[in-house]
């Protein structure tokens, strides 16, 4: 039986369904478990069969999952979890981040945010365009080390997804986000300086905001390389897993600093503490 670890009496669906999730997302309940009946498990939880029966359709939903009535819950494979759910993501990725996290984030983001910043460029209005400048401003005025900044520079992404009007595209900024979230603060880890990141987000909001289609697209294509590279050198800071296992052939992902790159002063920013 799981050690669930509930709190008596504090239970809500949403945190039973967090518990159990992060469980299913860390490999501690196999695909092919059976999860105990609901009776058995609002009475580990502490809460009543409806708020449990609820936090196991948020489950479901999320494809972690399926419920039948003859064989009951039973934890679905990986293959079918809800990969760019918010929720999943901070699951599985919200404590330890490694390479293999980082590759996946800047493959998504290669294939979407190029194109995105080029829309956005085209078509994007006024009022569009002014989310993508507040969300530049906010991010250049504030300490680079605050989550202050690390906010508004996610919201400046969102922000160009958001200008494409395409609501597919647009409905990607909160998985986006979320991943930003992650992968931000490992990167001011290694690059503390604002210099580092301001820069190339200034050159795309030119670009976006002068109508250039292509620069705005090979704008952000520069900016996402070097932010991959920063991600990948924070993880090596942090002694974090730096070799996607993935791929048997690939060298060590980690990149060393470069000469005309400062290292960075210290191998933990001070955002450590409150990323989350």
């Amino acid at each position: 039986m799981a050690d669930w670890q509930p709190v008596p009496g504090t239970q809500r669906p949403g945190s039973a369904a967090e518990i159990i999730g992060r469980k299913i997302v860390a490999g501690h309940l196999l695909p092919g478990t059976t999860l105990p009946n609901l009776e058995r498990l609002a009475e580990e939880f502490s809460m009543s069969r409806l708020s449990m029966r609820e936090a196991i359709r948020m489950l479901a939903n999320k494809g972690l999952v399926s419920s039948t009535p003859r064989r009951g819950t039973v934890v679905r494979p990986p293959e079918e979890w809800s990969r760019l759910d918010t929720d999943v993501l901070d699951w599985q990725f919200g404590a330890v981040l490694n390479a293999a996290f980082i590759r996946d984030l800047f493959e998504l983001r290669r294939m979407v945010e190029p194109e995105a910043a080029s829309l956005a460029a085209a078509r994007g209005n006024a009022k569009d365009i002014e989310a993508v400048e507040r969300a530049f401003a906010g991010m250049a005025a504030a300490d680079a080390r605050t989550l202050e900044s690390i906010r508004a520079d996610v919201a400046f992404h969102q922000a160009i997804l958001r200008a494409t009007g395409n609501a597919f595209l647009a409905a990607l900024a909160p998985t986006i986000g979320k991943g930003l979230m992650l992968a931000i603060p490992i990167q001011r880890d290694a690059r503390p300086d604002s210099e580092n990141f301001v820069p190339s987000h200034r050159a795309i909001l030119d670009a976006i905001q002068r109508g250039d289609v292509e620069a705005a697209r090979k704008r952000v294509m520069k900016h996402l390389a070097r932010a991959e590279a920063d991600a990948l050198e924070g993880l090596l800071l942090q002694g974090a897993e730096t070799k996607d296992h993935r791929d048997p052939g690939a060298e060590n992902a980690a990149r060393k600093p470069t000469r005309n790159r400062a290292p960075a002063k210290t191998a933990k920013s001070k955002l450590a503490n409150g990323r989350r």
